[in-house]
């Protein structure tokens, strides 16, 4: 299942970013993005995960997953 991440900035400094899954991922994202819009100073970057990388161990209980982490991209498709 992809995840959307949005980055917001307000004249160039970071201000946080909003991260959305599920079904209506993309529309949330695309809202969150219009609400802030390109007025008063904000900059919002849409990234898209659809992998992700995972830490293994192997034991004699077998494997086990340490840690996962999302791998982001930005979205190049047009919305």
């Amino acid at each position: 299942m992809k995840s959307y991440r949005l980055i917001i900035r307000h004249n160039g400094r970071l201000v946080g970013h909003f991260e959305t899954s599920g079904q209506n991922a993309l529309e949330d994202a695309c809202v969150a993005r219009a609400i802030f819009g390109v007025t008063g100073g904000y900059q919002c970057e849409l990234l898209v995960s659809d992998s992700e990388r995972r830490m293994l161990e192997s034991g004699p209980e077998g494997m086990k997953v340490l840690m996962h982490e999302k791998c982001f991209r930005p979205v190049t498709s047009p919305l």
